[in-house]
């Protein structure tokens, strides 16, 4: 199996101390906003605890150090934010390893589905497995690899897995246009493309963007990770997710991004964060459709009665 090494980066004790990865805010609260039944965060990720499940070696962010992040610290937000389902994206930072996906997967089978990054070589066997445990889609980021394996994205397709691309600039989605759009089936654009605030909506990037929501196959991810302001409500982002909501609030999905990794400006509340779909879907219609409907068609949960 692909899981991860169990032996420890090694250090000395004058090795010099890595920089941490902000903490995410623990004071949890409600928000303004009461959340439908069945209500899902769609992109979060678990680390560790890490004596248990080790990050990867050589990670892409591994000049970082990293607080444990796990389930039940998830389970404490969720219930805080009034939240009952999630998408359990794997985090780069475990690279091609399954581990902890498996066990989150089977600790809760109708409240998790799960998305991995398949290794290249990675057997039917193993795919097989990840299928019946609840993984439902394929995740290809260009830190990881700058080249998208075509082989692996035909095989996830056969299982009906969905394609989830987290993409930085306009050269690497010039580089897998052709294998986005000729690869059938669904997809997925991870925190809205990261399309240059200071751009406008005629930037490249999000004109990209908008190419993928037109074929009608692709869902995107409304998140404000990519605003270049410090605060809250993030203003810059808001006529890009306003634009997604407004083409296709049917194929739109919303996703916290806990605990917010390598995010070093100040650490927003996840309750203000959830309380930003006021903002950006201003009737309880459409905000039905991003928090329930969508990732009950995309991700296959049980209808919500």
């Amino acid at each position: 199996m692909h899981a991860v090494q169990t032996d420890r980066l090694s250090s000395t004790s004058d090795a010099a101390p890595r920089p941490k990865s902000p903490p995410w805010d623990h004071n949890l609260r409600k928000p303004k906003y009461v959340a439908p039944k069945g209500a899902c965060d769609c992109h979060f990720h678990f680390i560790g605890p890490q004596h248990r499940y080790p990050l990867v070696p050589g990670h892409v962010f591994s000049h970082l150090d990293f607080d444990d992040d796990t389930i039940e610290d998830w389970l404490r937000m969720q219930e805080a934010i009034g939240l009952s389902r999630g998408l359990h994206v794997n985090s780069m930072m475990y690279g091609h390893g399954y581990e902890l996906m498996l066990h989150s997967l089977t600790r809760f089978p109708d409240r998790l589905r799960g998305v991995v990054m398949p290794a290249p070589d990675i057997t039917d066997g193993e795919l097989e497995i990840l299928n019946k445990a609840g993984v439902i889609g394929a995740r290809h980021a260009d830190r990881v690899s700058t080249r998208l394996d075509e082989r692996t994205l035909r095989r996830t397709h056969e299982l009906g897995w969905s394609q989830h691309y987290l993409m930085r600039g306009i050269d690497t989605m010039e580089a897998w246009r052709k294998a986005i759009f000729s690869c059938p089936g669904r997809f997925v654009i991870e925190h809205m493309g990261l399309p240059p605030a200071n751009q406008g909506l005629n930037s490249r990037e999000f004109r990209f963007v908008l190419e993928c929501l037109d074929t009608g196959r692709c869902w995107i991810k409304l998140s404000p990770r990519f605003s270049m302001q410090e605060r809250l409500p993030f203003a810059d982002t808001r006529p890009f997710i306003e634009e997604v909501v407004r083409r296709a609030p049917e194929r739109a999905l919303w996703g916290s991004d806990w605990p917010h990794p390598q995010y070093f400006k100040p650490m927003p509340n996840d309750a203000d964060l959830f309380d930003m779909m006021l903002d950006w879907a201003s009737d309880e219609t459409t905000r039905q459709k991003i928090l329930v409907d969508n990732p009950v068609e995309l991700f296959g949960f049980p209808a919500v009665s």
